[in-house]
């Protein structure tokens, strides 16, 4: 605990930490931190999962009505990949 105390202090001391206020404000650094780690865990997560779920639900893919596999049928199948890509794609622009 001595390391973690010790380096809020410094950063605490430091210019960022005067310009951010962080003492001021009643956080640390190490308090900073963890919220911002966990921050982009949570994106990254949602980054990597959302574009999953949106294709997994259909999307706008439209069985075939004269393919008698229905919702296992090729063109299906085809649609949901392009669905997928289209949809990481979205979410990775939406994300910057």
């Amino acid at each position: 605990m001595k390391f973690i105390e010790a380096m809020n202090e410094r950063v605490d001391s430091s210019f960022i930490g005067k310009f951010f206020q962080i003492k001021e404000r009643g956080s640390s650094f190490s308090t900073e931190l963890a919220g911002a780690t966990a921050t982009f865990l949570t994106m990254a997560y949602i980054l990597a999962v959302n574009p999953r779920i949106l294709a997994d639900s259909g999307g706008p893919c439209v069985v075939d009505p004269d393919d008698p596999a229905g919702i296992f049928g090729e063109s299906y199948g085809e649609c949901l990949e392009k669905i997928k890509q289209q949809y990481v794609t979205a979410t990775a622009i939406g994300s910057m």
